[in-house]
């Protein structure tokens, strides 16, 4: 009996005219309030996990780069291929080793 009338005061309107659901709406704010700023907490996390993600994927792209880099530079610095490049070039290599140079100081 007390549910129906609840809810006949519902549907008519004289709910929310009612003295306790007046004193209980600030609470219901305060809670609205905290719900909205969880959602808010919970969405900004979410997009920081995307991004996150996303960097990961460019960092190790970036770092297969560098590897790919490196590998081809120590195999331009290569003796064979420096060799191969000045003879190109139209230089040979040395037949005798350098002489040092000694300057005396006097």
């Amino acid at each position: 009996m007390k549910g129906e009338n609840l809810f006949a005061k519902f549907l008519n309107g004289s709910f929310f005219g009612d003295e306790r659901t007046t004193r209980t709406l600030p609470f219901l704010g305060y809670l609205t309030l905290l719900a909205l700023i969880a959602i808010k907490c919970a969405h900004s996390a979410d997009e920081k996990v995307v991004e996150i993600n996303h960097l990961r994927g460019e960092m190790k792209e970036l770092e297969a780069e560098h590897r790919e880099a490196q590998n081809k530079l120590m195999e331009l610095g290569m003796e064979s291929k420096v060799i191969q490049q000045a003879q190109s070039l139209g230089l040979e290599e040395a037949k005798t080793p350098p002489k040092k140079i000694i300057i005396k100081d006097e």
